[in-house]
């Protein structure tokens, strides 16, 4: 079997969170890509129909969810010198590097050409490349401490830093591909830049960071995956942990994506959009700034949620009697305001739940566990759209027309207004019920005595 140190007193210095949260300057360019403008490269720049470019992510993302077990059990099954998440820091900078680069290098070839580029490269970018980086980044703070203050405050700082990169990448981006030359070179130029800079972050991230927990060979077999998954179906509170985040990611569907509906539609102003995202986004962040702090002084993550889901609720009470106007603002201030807090724990509670898997069934699977998260999110966005498609769909939006039926501009306010009330109201439910936070150090405590023991 394998030898686990816990090291259960060592706290995760700030300097060493702050570098952890360099991650973000290599992986978010990357997402933000991949989120806001992947699509309209294929379709604008590309030349590819619109339609096909859904249907190729859509099957992707199947493709896509399930990587990131795998990613998850190799992290697991590496044991050196320098750990088992941080190795992968250094292995996975140069394929990030050609990651950014194949994403916009589709060549000047017939359709059919293009369509097979996009499905492979996309595929080996995002579910295998990006995957495999993104794991690693979620895996590392459970490789750096089992405590759970530190640990959560680290992925709460590393959020934060997220959304400002994020932030300051969308208002940019296209105005830096135009100064390199616009068109398909312009974008392939900022690749290369994003790229290295991507090398930089990582080198820094390593060198910043170190790991305590380590898991040790002394005789068996690591983990296979499908025992580290299969342990995950006896683990509730993993369960609710990803009911949360997946509740988390339809909050940004119903809020983000439908909002350039509500702007364009309701509001009569599709420009409107960038405004309700700043009124969403600021407020976000503003929670963001607390929470690394709040979160290492061992605030309880279960009552921050249910904190989280009253304060959304509350946006989306208001914007059902005031669709416009000041109360309006203030309604999606307190969405984005709720969202942040959310945001900020959810990472450090799938973590926690580690401990309580291996306490549980006797299986510890760090990497499988965190990264298992990640096809939550996926999942999350991918129904949460496609959701949103039909519906849209069978209510009757026709994109191209000017005006649009009484029943599509229903559809727009269910979307925006109610049924976030329903994610708001399980998330609400979800935290209620997980409530590993006080289990928590008496977990500990026994797996501990159990390590002794063996």
């Amino acid at each position: 079997m394998h030898e686990t140190n816990l090291s259960p007193s060592r706290k995760i210095p700030v300097r060493e969170q702050l570098s952890y949260s360099l991650f973000e300057f290599a992986l978010n360019p990357l997402y933000t890509i991949y989120a806001s403008f992947l699509v309209y490269f294929y379709t604008d720049i590309i030349g590819v129909d619109a339609g096909i470019v859904g249907v190729l992510i859509l099957l992707s993302k199947v493709f896509d969810g399930v990587s990131d077990f795998f990613a998850g059990s190799i992290i697991d099954h590496t044991h050196t010198r320098h750990g088992s998440a941080r190795p992968w820091i250094l292995r996975i900078a140069i394929p990030l590097f050609i990651a950014y680069i194949i994403t916009f290098t589709v060549p000047g070839v017939s359709d059919i050409g293009k369509i097979v580029y996009i499905f492979i490269s996309y595929n080996v970018s995002q579910a295998v490349i990006y995957t495999m980086a993104d794991a690693t980044a979620n895996a590392l703070p459970t490789y750096m401490t089992i405590d759970p203050n530190t640990r959560s405050s680290s992925y709460a700082f590393r959020l934060l830093v997220a959304v400002f990169v994020q932030m300051g990448f969308s208002a940019v981006y296209l105005n830096v591909v135009e100064l390199l030359g616009g068109g398909q070179m312009g974008y392939i130029w900022s690749a290369a830049i994003l790229g290295g800079i991507s090398i930089v972050a990582l080198l820094l991230a390593f060198g910043g960071t170190k790991e305590a927990v380590r898991t040790m060979e002394s005789g068996a077999d690591d983990v296979p995956v499908w025992t580290a998954v299969k342990a995950l179906f006896h683990n509730k509170y993993w369960f609710m942990a990803l009911g949360i985040n997946f509740c988390s990611v339809l909050h940004q569907v119903a809020t983000l994506t439908v909002g350039i509906y509500y702007a364009k539609y309701i509001l009569n102003d599709a420009k409107l959009v960038g405004m309700l995202t700043l009124y969403h986004h600021i407020p976000a962040t503003i929670a963001m700034l607390g929470l690394p702090f709040v979160l290492s002084k061992g605030a309880s993550k279960r009552n921050l949620t249910m904190l989280s889901a009253v304060i959304m609720l509350a946006g989306s009470l208001v914007s059902v009697f005031y669709s416009t106007g000041m109360p309006f603002v203030i309604s999606i201030g307190l969405r984005g305001f709720g969202y942040g807090i959310v945001a900020a724990v959810f990472q450090g509670m799938i973590a926690d739940t580690i401990e309580y898997g291996e306490w549980k069934t006797g299986v510890r699977a760090q990497g499988v566990t965190v990264s298992a998260g990640g096809a939550g999110q996926k999942l999350g966005a991918g129904v949460g759209t496609a959701l949103l498609g039909l519906y849209l769909a069978f209510s009757g939006y026709d994109g191209m027309a000017q005006v649009q039926s009484a029943s599509a501009i229903s559809a727009i306010r269910i979307c925006f207004i109610f049924v976030p009330i329903i994610i708001y109201l399980a998330t609400l439910v979800l935290g209620y019920f997980f409530k590993l936070d006080k289990q928590y150090p008496q977990i500990v405590a026994e797996l501990e005595e159990r390590h002794r023991g063996a």
